[in-house]
């Protein structure tokens, strides 16, 4: 029930945003229609077409690996050799060729080590090693290759150039320490029962080569070349190795027991436990074990290494009858939502493969570690510990799978961030959704949240001109909600999941730029999204959409009301418009954004047949705007004078008149009346009342928890909320009773009871209403609402502001008046609760007994 604020996503992206973007306006001052401008987006060409699609001419290079090393734990060295096959499919000779080498970020000279403050960052340098040592690296004729190390890259030159359409062998000698502190990305986890040895950057890789930048070397994110993958990884024979690309010879590594459940795990629909407790330490006979993995499309991997491993595994269903093995291994002190993750990646997989292109790999593993998380092809490794809110294993495990589509997959340049994190983030959002999980964060909240922080970055700008305060709302929250708008507001889910699986289907391991993203879902669509380019990713601008002005025709409800609506903003945005009406109808108008394209102001006609109660934009909180209050309307607050004579025990003769004649109220000695909310009946309001007892109670029936609760009997008031009871005012004994009473105007005139009405008549809910004022002896005075035409209730709530734990509920609005048992009877109702949001509820039950 509480409103849940925004929780920032505990990952950040690695490096720098990139300048393919078409450009920035630079005027400053944005007219009512300078948001729909066409995007300027570079000229269409054979690689690249207009409709956002690989042309003809699509060209992208590969390279396959082949790797040979060995891991002593001991002095975590690393050492071995990697055979790279680099195809040079460019149509241009290619001179050298670009490798990064990640573990140079730990030479104390580099880059990033200095330029980490002295506080330290989660991906900056906190350990110093010497690197990656590269011995030599040879051609296919056994011939050495000249080659320059610059920080995090090594430039391998050729003798001859690599021409079009060849292909270059060549290997790679090198070494490394593992830094225990990996600056986020890898390092070593001890625990008691052995140490987690987490490799990321376990070899020397080639460089993207693509037709938007040439060689992508610095600041070019995360970036890999889909290639095949085979490793070779000799270890102490006591450790269990797992991570990117099937386990190749588990007949070879794995102990009798664990390979029958190894075996065993490929075709069962349940959890099998390949390696438990008992199973440690590995027993074996010789004192080395080589542990091969073969991937295709992966390029990269990440790896782990422990005697530590606990191991469970399930297949996993995809489309077109294939299987796939999730995997998860965690040292034993791993938080316990470890022990049922792997049933959750069969279910997170397999969600994912029902609406996205089908998971790619043949295995998935999550790994346990000591990093905060990263994902690689088809492997995760996440913290052992952490498990709450967003940084629950699930939560995590969702997010970090999601990367076998972005950027694994769909293989984009992370100096765009918002092409790998905030795509990544958006698809977990939808998956949270259908699978009922803990999402990266709460998507209203999120958006209530990016409305009302200051000025940030587009989401063009590159990562090193933002803040790592920045990061998290401009990487991941900030694209997966202007995704989450389109498609759930704009286009509608149907139409955007098509059109976003054709991008993925596209593009299925290749390199995609942001313009090929816009062109294709406009294309797709048949939608001009210019306005929300610009808006979400080419600048900065927020929303401001206020309700200016409600006016009937003519002065008559019966004639239907025209309602002004005005951006005070620059970002344009559709408006759901939702009407409530004293009748109890309730509808919703959705205005197209294109409302804005030639003024900040729009008027539009509603056919009312009855006062309009009230008047919301954006109801369910699903589009951005930084001033919620200005989004709703409830009458216009004019007041005007009683006409003289006029008394409250007219105004409540009136009432009591109007929903069925004071003396048949006055029979009714039993009644249960029960409200559900309109959210599929997630909170219920009950009341169950006899002539000397009431009891009101609010419950959340998805946790079968009783909100608050109001009992009274003679002699007795309890006032409970939550479970606990709660200290109330003694003087407000009677207004609880009239809180709890059938018909509280029944006893407005008791002795107990000061009962006048107010000398001015106010408009609320879009009604000229009478104001009665009851107040109990040393009591707070409360205010009663009837209707100038027809005399009906329309709301009640304190005269003034009460603390939530003295009240049961802080208003209640009615409408919808319909008869039961002859007796007149609110339909709708607006539950105030106290300290959180109004919840309308309607009318499930009613009960009159005589």
């Amino acid at each position: 029930m509480n409103s849940i604020f925004p929780k920032l996503l505990t990952v950040a992206c690695l490096l720098v945003c990139g300048s393919s973007y078409a450009q920035v306006r630079k005027d400053s001052s944005v007219s009512a229609r300078e948001a729909f401008y066409a995007v300027n987006l570079p000229s269409a060409n054979a690689q690249r077409t207009a409709d956002g699609r690989p042309g003809p001419g699509y060209w992208q290079n590969r390279a396959d690996y082949d790797i040979h090393v060995a891991f002593d734990t001991a002095s975590r060295k690393l050492s071995g050799k990697v055979a790279i096959t680099y195809r040079n499919n460019s149509p241009v000779a290619l001179d050298y060729i670009w490798l990064t080498v990640m573990q140079n970020r730990f030479k104390p000279d580099s880059r990033v080590a200095n330029t980490t403050p002295v506080s330290g960052t989660r991906f900056g340098v906190q350990e110093y090693t010497e690197g990656c040592h590269i011995h030599e690296i040879k051609g296919g004729n056994g011939k050495a290759l000249t080659f320059e190390t610059t920080d995090t890259y090594v430039k391998v030159l050729l003798p001859t150039p690599l021409a079009a359409g060849q292909q270059l062998k060549f290997t790679v000698d090198y070494d490394f320490i593992l830094p225990v502190n990996g600056s986020d990305y890898m390092g070593v986890l001890s625990t008691p029962s052995g140490k987690v040895y987490q490799f990321s950057g376990m070899f020397p890789r080639v460089c993207v080569y693509d037709d938007l930048q040439g060689w992508n070397v610095f600041n070019a994110g995360y970036y890999v070349e889909p290639g095949n993958l085979n490793m070779y990884c000799t270890l102490p024979a006591n450790v269990i190795m797992q991570g990117t690309g099937q386990l190749m010879n588990p007949e070879e590594v794995l102990p009798p027991a664990a390979l029958k459940r190894y075996l065993s795990a490929w075709k069962s629909d349940t959890v099998i436990n390949i390696i438990t407790s008992y199973d440690i330490p590995i027993a074996s006979t010789t004192s080395k074990r080589t542990w091969h993995f073969a991937s295709e499309n992966a390029g990269d991997g990440l790896w782990a290494v422990s005697s530590a491993f606990l191991w469970d595994a399930v297949k996993v269903d995809l489309p077109e009858n294939r299987t796939s093995l999730a995997m998860a291994l965690y040292p034993k002190e791993s938080h316990l939502d470890w022990r049922g993750i792997t049933a959750d990646m069969k279910r997170i997989l397999e969600t994912y493969s029902s609406y996205l292109e089908p998971y790619p790999y043949n295995t998935c593993v999550n790994i346990a570690g000591g990093i905060t998380g990263v994902g690689g092809p088809g492997v995760s490794v996440i913290n052992y510990h952490q498990s709450f809110g967003s940084n629950s294993v699930w939560t995590k495990t969702n997010h970090e799978l999601g990367h076998n589509w972005f950027n694994m997959m769909v293989s984009a340049d992370s100096r765009h961030g918002w092409m790998c994190e905030g795509l990544n983030t958006y698809i977990n959002l939808v998956n949270s959704e259908k699978l009922n999980g803990q999402p990266n964060f709460e998507y209203t909240a999120g958006l209530n949240y990016f409305s009302v922080i200051p000025p940030m970055p587009p989401l063009n700008t590159p990562a090193a001109a933002v803040t790592m305060k920045e990061m998290a709302m401009h990487m991941y929250m900030k694209p997966a909600m202007a995704l989450m708008m389109l498609r759930n507001v704009v286009i509608g889910k149907a139409r955007f999941d098509a059109a976003f699986n054709e991008f993925i289907r596209a593009w299925r391991f290749k390199h995609p730029g942001p313009n090929d993203f816009l062109r294709a879902m406009q294309s797709a669509t048949g939608e001009d999204l210019s306005w929300w380019w610009n808006s979400w990713f080419l600048q900065d601008w927020r929303a401001d959409v206020a309700i200016t002005n409600v006016a009937y025709v003519k002065n008559n409800p019966a004639n239907g009301v025209d309602i002004t609506i005005e951006n005070r903003d620059r970002m344009p945005v559709p408006v759901i418009v939702e009407v409530r009406e004293f009748n109890g109808k309730v509808s919703r108008k959705i205005l197209p954004v294109q409302v804005w394209l030639q003024n900040k102001v729009f008027e539009f006609h509603y056919p009312s047949t009855s006062a309009v109660t009230s008047v919301t934009i954006d109801p369910d909180g699903v589009v951005p705007d930084r001033r919620r209050e200005n989004n709703r309307w409830k009458g216009t607050g004019a007041t005007s004078v009683v006409p003289a004579g006029l008394t409250a025990v007219q105004v409540i003769d009136n009432y009591l008149a109007a929903i069925g004649g004071k003396q048949q109220l006055q029979q009714f000695t039993n009644a249960v009346i029960s409200y559900a909310s309109a959210d599929s009946a997630a909170i219920t309001f009950a009341r169950q009342w006899s002539a000397d007892s009431c009891r009101l109670s609010l419950q959340m029936n998805a946790l079968h928890s009783e909100l608050a609760a109001l009992k009274v009997l003679p002699g007795k008031v309890a006032l409970s909320r939550f479970g606990q009871q709660t200290d109330y005012n003694p003087a407000d004994v009677k207004q609880l009773c009239l809180t709890a009473a059938l018909i509280p105007e029944l006893h407005f005139f008791d002795q107990d009871c000061k009962t006048t009405l107010l000398r001015e008549r106010i408009n609320v809910n879009g009604m000229d209403t009478y104001v009665v004022r009851v107040e109990t002896p040393k009591g707070e005075p409360w205010l009663y609402y009837y209707a100038v035409d027809g005399g009906l209730k329309v709301m009640e709530q304190p005269a003034q502001h009460r603390p939530a734990q003295q009240l049961f509920y802080s208003n209640l609005e009615f409408s919808g008046y319909q008869s039961y048992n002859g007796i007149k009877w609110p339909a709708s109702l607006l539950f105030g609760v106290p300290g959180d949001e109004p919840v309308t509820m309607q009318l499930k039950h009613i009960s009159l007994i005589n």
